[in-house]
């Protein structure tokens, strides 16, 4: 039996937002899991899409190269990604990628 190391699920959505949470480890072998979900949640004509980071406990390059592809899937649909509550571990590995002139961290 194998575990999952990454979890992506629907937290709220309304006619403003869509609130998706993921958790785990998000690295090079866990973007393929949850990459084509998350590129057609980009897409589902919602305003904004409100990705919930908090329960990352890991995430490599690989990740927020997906995070950075996501951010322009969005744009090009008309969609704002805003990551929230980011581990800080993540917020530096973006800061130091230089991901955050693309990405939108919201703190709460």
């Amino acid at each position: 039996m194998t575990t999952a190391l990454i979890s992506l699920r629907t937290v709220a959505r309304d006619d403003r937002a869509l609130r998706v949470s993921l958790a785990g480890e998000l690295d090079l072998y866990t973007t393929e899991q949850v990459g084509p979900r998350l590129r057609e949640l980009a897409e589902s004509d919602c305003r904004n899409l409100l990705l919930d980071l908090c329960g990352l406990s890991f995430c490599d390059s690989a990740g927020i190269d997906l995070l950075v592809r996501l951010d322009r899937r969005c744009r090009a649909a008309g969609t704002r990604l805003l990551l929230c509550d980011v581990p800080p571990q993540v917020v530096k590995s973006i800061r130091v990628l230089g991901a955050d002139r693309d990405l939108q961290l919201v703190v709460s």
